[in-house]
């Protein structure tokens, strides 16, 4: 079972039972708890990560001790099933909020890589304040 599936499910379950968040404003006032934790974690890295959008995926990244990496995935994981209570209590499904939001991050990024392919370059040429700005652009062209 996907794992946003799963999380809706759990707290579709707890819901049930009057485990739930009387309003919604206490599920975004959790995610900023959690945010926040994920912040403190994050305070303990090595090294701050090296720019993002240059090489492969976590290339140039500090190795991230074992047990901070744990606590770091924990944080993350609590956003996330956060995130999900705050789409099953708006009657969303979260794993087709996500899926649009892949294709629409795909329809701009794709449209980025088109606009700097006509003058014969690459993502990787480009500058970040220029990608930026191309995102920008994406965002109101597709």
């Amino acid at each position: 079972m996907p794992a946003l599936l799963e999380a809706h499910k759990l707290s579709s379950r707890a819901a049930h039972v009057g485990f739930d968040w009387p309003e919604v404003g206490g599920l975004f006032e959790k995610l900023e708890e959690e945010a926040g934790e994920l912040k403190e974690e994050l305070r303990e890295l090595p090294s701050p990560p090296a720019p993002a959008g240059r090489g492969v995926a976590g290339s140039g990244r500090p190795r991230i001790p074992e047990e901070l990496r744990h606590r770091i995935e924990e944080e993350v994981g609590d956003m996330f099933f956060v995130l999900v209570n705050i789409a099953r209590y708006l009657s969303l499904d979260p794993e087709s909020a996500l899926k649009k939001t892949n294709r629409k991050f795909k329809r701009r990024f794709q449209w980025m890589e088109e606009q700097l392919r006509v003058s014969g370059r690459t993502p990787n040429d480009a500058t970040m304040d220029e990608l930026e700005s191309l995102w920008q652009k994406a965002k109101q062209n597709v």
